[in-house]
């Protein structure tokens, strides 16, 4: 009789992976890898040297370097803060490892050590994230030293490593938190300290937590701290301890994310930006208020309809209230203050890059047309929610264009706060300049309406229809549309944000600012009012062209008829 055999578990899952991957690639073409490389290759090369030969050739004066040099450091940090922020929120939701849900229901369920299951998948992981964030880092770096002295390949070389240690840190506190289930509250405090911490060492221009250390260290060809290099070992410390206790991570947090990344990744493919936008407030637990912040009137009185008032003999009441302008706004009201927290945070970045494209960055007003496109498309839930629930505008006496352009009132306004959100953070900056503040009047209004065009664009298009035109274009050509559909929301919002160039070059030619970029403000405005017709009137365009190709269709084959009898001979009739 055989004697038994006895298999290491941790050798058997790694066997079973091993066999996965290899049924998984076993159709694998590495031709045509290597040409998806090749252009992949080809388009960011290209896209680098652009960014590169836009940014400016002009350095930066000597008094700009020595306070970038002194001050830099903590600005540079509070980024790095907001990785480690975004880390730790993570963790305490369950994140941010996200395994397979065959792993969750059957590996994490079987007879072994949960630590060596999940370690695989988390340096799976870490490598992709290494690989990115250090790749942004090199083309940040190379973008730098345009402005600034040094060589280009010690900026190129420090911001990838700085890049890389950054991630490095997020990850290994996001596992901390998951592996010892500290939950959201413990998480969401953590993330604030942090973030409190690195804005304390921007306020008193000094450099005490790990995040400043690593934002100084960024800056190390301007000058060089060695006592910065405790910031790259507390990331790292924080990585190998997250390592360690990822064994703890909750089995119904895995299992939620699993299935929640499957669906945001199937959404993505069919470009379908409203569903993935749903399913990552879902994945970050992001509830709405159970009441709002506060309650808009009614248009009839509660005690009225409370006391049986017959509205319809009764003189209709005095104030008259939009009940679409109500409903909008009572669905913004009851956002979490988390929300309203990060579309702040967005409107603080957008003007702090326009800052700096006016001190020469011109590449930096693509961050800051991303900035207010996120925005936007926050702020565009009423809209989301109708378009989400497309039955209930059959019941209106209202044309759906014409629904939905009133339902963007709202919205406009909150993203007018936005853009006040971003001049005062411009400003603060600048020292209250009044040209910081008189060009943020002029260019604010256009600004936030082409950003929040393009945002409503992205809601009402949804992903393209299953049996649309584009699905019989040739391969190039429907790819060439794809991408224009989705490029084409956040060109508008830099459209939106290019007066500022044509004021900064006006600046330098020592001519009114102010004149020159109410001359560009013309192709914003017609931009922005085109993205504000498309809403109106796309919902009839489409009805129109349904109607002429049905019309098109019928008089064809009439025609065809016809022609046959003409050329058979006459028809027979009885």
């Amino acid at each position: 009789m055989d004697s038994a055999v006895t298999f290491e578990p941790s050798v058997v899952l790694k066997d079973l992976r091993a066999t996965r991957r290899r049924q998984r690639i076993i159709d694998f073409d590495p031709f045509e890898a290597l040409y998806r490389a090749y252009v992949t290759a080809i388009v960011a090369t290209i896209s680098v040297l652009l960014l590169s030969g836009v940014t400016g050739d002009t350095r930066l004066p000597k008094a700009s370097l020595d306070s970038i040099r002194l001050h830099g450091g903590p600005w540079v940090g509070l980024a790095v803060a907001l990785v480690f922020a975004v880390g730790l929120r993570s963790g305490g939701r369950g994140g941010p490892l996200v395994v397979e849900a065959a792993d969750v229901r059957h590996v994490l369920l079987a007879p072994i050590d949960r630590g060596v299951a999940l370690r695989a998948p988390a340096i799976r992981q870490l490598r992709f994230l290494l690989l990115a964030s250090a790749v942004s880092g090199g083309i940040a770096g190379l973008l730098t030293e345009k402005r600034m002295a040094g060589a280009t390949l010690a900026w190129v070389a420090t911001d990838a490593a700085v890049a890389a240690l950054t991630v490095v840190g997020g990850f290994g506190l996001a596992l901390l938190v998951s592996g010892h289930r500290l939950g959201r509250w413990i998480g969401g405090i953590l993330a604030i300290a942090v973030l409190g911490w690195s804005a304390a060492d921007v306020r008193a221009g000094s450099v005490t937590s790990p995040a400043s250390m690593l934002g100084r260290l960024a800056l190390a060809p301007l000058a060089f701290h060695a006592i910065d290099l405790i910031g790259a070992a507390v990331a790292v410390a924080a990585l190998v301890l997250g390592l360690l206790g990822v064994g703890g991570t909750s089995l119904e947090a895995s299992e939620r994310r699993a299935g929640l990344v499957g669906q945001i990744r199937f959404a993505a493919t069919l470009q379908d930006l409203r569903t993935v936008i749903v399913l990552r407030r879902q994945l970050a637990q992001e509830l709405p208020r159970q009441r709002p912040w506060l309650r808009m009137p009614r248009a009839i009185p509660k005690s009225w309809l409370a006391a049986g008032f017959d509205v319809d003999r009764a003189r209709p009441p005095r104030r008259r209230w939009f009940p679409v302008w109500r409903r909008g706004w009572h669905g913004l009201l009851r956002w979490p203050g988390l929300r309203l927290a990060r579309i702040a945070v967005l409107g603080a970045v957008a003007g702090f890059c326009l800052v700096a494209v006016w001190n020469g960055t011109a590449p930096l007003i693509v961050v800051a047309a991303l900035a207010l496109y996120m925005a936007a498309l926050d702020v565009t839930e009423p809209l989301a929610q109708e378009v989400d629930h497309p039955d209930r505008a059959l019941s209106y006496d209202v044309a759906a264009g014409e629904l939905h352009l009133r339902l963007v009132g709202p919205s406009a306004l909150l993203m007018v706060l936005v853009g006040g959100v971003a001049i005062l953070a411009a400003c603060a900056i600048t020292g209250f300049s009044t040209t910081t503040w008189q060009l943020g009047a002029v260019m604010v209004v256009p600004a936030v309406l082409c950003a929040l065009g393009a945002g409503a664009m992205s809601v009402v298009k949804g992903p393209p229809p299953a049996f649309s035109p584009q699905t019989v274009l040739i391969p190039e050509v429907a790819g060439m549309r794809a991408v224009g559909r989705l490029l084409w929301p956040p060109i508008m919002c830099v459209i939106g944000l290019l007066p500022i160039l044509s004021a900064r070059s006006a600046a330098h030619q020592h001519k009114s600012v102010l004149l020159a970029a109410v001359s560009l403000e013309q192709l914003v405005l017609v931009v922005a009012v085109f993205g504000l017709a498309w809403i109106r009137y796309q919902e009839d365009a489409h009805i129109w062209w349904a109607k002429q190709m049905e019309e098109a269709k019928m008089t064809g084959g009439r025609g065809g008829t016809a022609g046959t009898t003409a050329r058979g001979g006459p028809s027979r009739s009885t």
